[in-house]
């Protein structure tokens, strides 16, 4: 029984991945793209932090019953209407670009953005056999990851020759081809009917909204998260700190690169041993990575590092949501998933935060050598919490 290879490449699969690469490089170009013409219709540069604030509010409030909506829709019906929603919220940029009227839009988009992550995310992890579960849950955030750095590199260049409002016909046509994949996206609830009703159907309202069997990975995603912001919000202007200009971008393609190499086979070692031996070495490379970071004052360091952030980049959000899925019952997936990002959410909201009034302190290399601890405290956590959860390890042999 355990010799036979189920199938992971099937139509379904493929159609979910396409739909999510192309979402979440559209929602990135957005999400670039607002900054850069906030500057050109306002002097105040805050305006384009208090859109960004509004968006991620609105996600993360919204995060809380996203996961009790999917249990009680159609997911592919959901589908369908979240992505009209949100072509609709990119149609009401035509109307009027008054900055409070743009601010509104981004609340609206926080909202439909929420809907399709969960519904995207919930919807891969139910079409993935569970025997592959780490390489489907892998493949899948490689997808999301592609359309993350897409967008921010497709909007910066197109803003630098075209026009906003062109851009945001683009983004329009992208998220219609994301429309069309979601008419072949099969409803994936029809697994979770074979489960007992008297249980599902019973279960109170809040029990959709948190389940403690997934908190601790959410905790440990959530400072994974913190450091990423760091890395996010200031390798720019770390750039200039160590004399190294725009080179510093450099880091970013170091990255990439260990990212794709890492995820090709790390899901298929989850499959096959299990998270432990994935998230160990994942949290010290990436402790090793933001202090090499640090004391970088050459490019080849700053690509050293680069290649060690992106082992822990690779493995510790998907092995980690694999783990989480593991720990939950089919009909909690959604609960799981919708938990996952808004840790998610609160890791980057607490890192910028958090990491922007420590620069001010003690500069932008320090800064990262002292987020290496976010990584410290993932392998602690870890390894407390993943001994008392032995039972909840994945053994294929």
């Amino acid at each position: 029984m355990g010799k036979i290879k189920v199938k992971l490449w099937t139509n379904q699969y493929l159609i979910i991945i396409l739909l999510s690469l192309v979402m979440f490089a559209s929602f990135y170009m957005i999400t670039a793209g607002f900054p850069i013409f906030v500057s050109t219709i306002s002097d105040n540069p805050a305006i384009a932090g208090i859109m960004t604030t509004t968006l991620m509010l609105a996600s993360l409030i919204t995060r809380f019953f996203a996961s009790v909506i999917i249990q009680k829709i159609n997911m592919k019906l959901l589908l369908i209407i979240s992505l009209i929603y949100f072509l609709g919220t990119i149609a009401l940029t035509f109307l009027n670009d008054s900055v409070v009227f743009l601010i509104f839009i981004r609340a609206l988009q926080g909202i439909g953005f929420c809907m399709l992550t969960n519904l995207v995310f919930t919807i891969s992890s139910n079409i993935v056999p569970k025997s592959r579960l780490g390489e489907g849950i892998v493949f899948f955030a490689m997808s999301t990851s592609v359309g993350t750095t897409l967008g921010p590199l497709i909007a910066i260049s197109y803003l630098a020759r075209f026009s906003f409002r062109s851009m945001m016909m683009l983004t329009l046509a992208l998220m219609c081809f994301s429309l069309l994949c979601s008419f072949f996206v099969k409803n994936t609830k029809k697994k979770e009917a074979e489960r007992p009703l008297h249980q599902t159907q019973k279960e109170p309202f809040y029990k959709y909204m948190f389940d403690k069997r997934v908190l601790l990975p959410c905790i440990l995603v959530a400072f994974n998260y913190m450091a990423i912001a760091g890395i996010v919000n200031f390798m720019g202007a770390f750039g200039k700190e160590i004399n190294v200009g725009g080179s510093i971008s450099q880091f970013f393609i170091a990255q990439g690169i260990a990212m794709v190499i890492i995820r090709m086979f790390s899901g298929k070692i989850f499959d096959k041993f299990g998270h432990r031996v994935l998230i160990i070495p994942a949290a010290i490379a990436g402790a090793g990575g933001l202090i090499l970071l640090g004391f970088s004052t050459k490019m080849w360091l700053v690509l050293v590092s680069g290649v060690l952030f992106g082992v822990a980049f690779a493995i510790i959000h998907p092995i980690i949501q694999a783990w989480a899925l593991t720990l939950v019952p089919p009909e909690k997936k959604a609960t799981a998933n919708s938990m996952l990002l808004i840790f998610i959410d609160s890791g980057l909201a607490i890192g910028s935060v958090g990491l922007g009034i420590l620069a001010k302190w003690v500069g932008y290399g320090m800064t990262f050598t002292y987020s290496a601890a976010f990584m410290l405290v993932i392998l602690i956590l870890y390894l407390m919490g993943s001994r008392k959860k032995a039972d909840f390890e994945v053994n294929k042999g």
